[in-house]
């Protein structure tokens, strides 16, 4: 039997759909695993031995070379297809891919129409609780459910890992802190604020650990951060990839971040993870095992990229989450 996964993004939902994606493996051992998500998620699936191929979805949605990998699906006579994104877009590429049979999430009610079964998404609401939701695993008598997240590091990349530390300078006598202050830059709603990233950092480091920063994208949101401090964190902001980002957080004792990526590769990494929440629910966005701070306040969670007022990430204090670390890193 041929079996297709599609699972296309964003960055820290291709890492929870780790468990997904072992737990087909595990219920169908002898059958065949493809996947079909983005090109710029490579990075995470491209080792894992899960999958007989993956086709990679062209940056731009290019016509012809999305044509291409259709006519590669359909070439395969697919049995089943799982389509674990779940919104119209994805829903279309199952009908494209010509499965015999379909089964996914959807969000729209369109979407269901090229599903031969289907399970809709709920929308976020304010006091969403964290209940357990229908799988689409279950279409197919699935009973054996994998829940842990997985990483697939290739040996080369942890060999290489140790000239990454010695290139920049890390003290592997120390204990490690990550931070990752950014966001989506979409999300801005979504980071503590700079003077708190600083204050945090210069009090970790003067308690003798060793603080990195990391994340992609926004430099300037960081080099502001760095330039509040007294003290100086080792600065990986859009200096590492995948692997190496992978394994700094393998070797920390804790990770502070957001609701971002990172804090689910946090999370499958084994490193005890401190989210930051404001504007999201993280009864629905912490992987199990993550611990988080969350003040609400009378418009919590209002799920805005954009904010003027803050209330909720101000309420946050560099103590509790100083207070936090120490609590759990021990």
């Amino acid at each position: 039997m041929k079996i297709l996964i599609i699972k296309t993004g964003a960055f820290g939902d291709m890492i929870l759909s780790s468990a997904f994606f072992q737990t087909v493996k595990v219920n169908f051992p002898e059958d065949d695993v493809y996947l079909l998500t983005q090109e710029v998620y490579r990075e995470t699936v491209e080792y894992s031995p899960l999958f007989k191929k993956i086709f990679y979805l062209p940056a731009g949605y290019k016509f012809f070379n999305f044509l291409h990998v259709i006519r590669g699906l359909r070439n395969l006579k697919l049995d089943i297809i799982f389509d674990a994104q779940g919104n119209l877009k994805t829903n279309f590429y199952c009908f494209l891919a010509g499965g015999e049979k379909r089964y996914g999430t959807y969000r729209k009610k369109i979407g269901r129409l090229f599903l031969t079964k289907g399970v809709r998404k709920r929308k976020k609401k304010k006091n969403a609780v964290d209940k357990p939701r229908p799988s689409i695993l279950e279409f197919v008598g699935v009973k054996q459910y994998i829940k842990d997240l997985k990483l697939w590091i290739p040996e080369q990349k942890r060999k290489n890992f140790n000239e990454f530390i010695k290139n920049y300078n890390l003290d592997k006598e120390k204990r490690w802190i990550t931070i990752h202050p950014l966001s989506a830059k979409e999300w801005p709603s979504k980071r503590w604020g700079k003077g708190k990233f600083a204050e945090l950092a210069d009090k970790l480091i003067e308690d003798g650990y060793e603080v990195i920063l990391v994340g992609s994208g926004d430099s300037v949101y960081t080099d502001e951060i760095v330039a509040r401090m007294r003290n100086k964190p080792k600065n990986l902001v859009n200096k590492t990839d995948f692997y190496n980002l992978s394994l700094i957080l393998e070797k920390s004792l804790v990770l502070v971040t957001g609701d971002s990526g990172p804090l689910h590769v946090g999370a499958a990494a084994g490193t005890k993870v401190i989210g930051i929440f404001g504007p999201t629910n993280p009864l629905l966005h912490c992987p199990a095992g993550v611990h988080y701070i969350y003040k609400k306040v009378d418009c919590s969670p209002c799920y805005k990229k954009r904010c003027s007022d803050m209330r909720c990430m101000k309420k946050i204090t560099v103590e509790d989450v100083y207070r936090k670390i120490k609590e759990i890193e021990k």
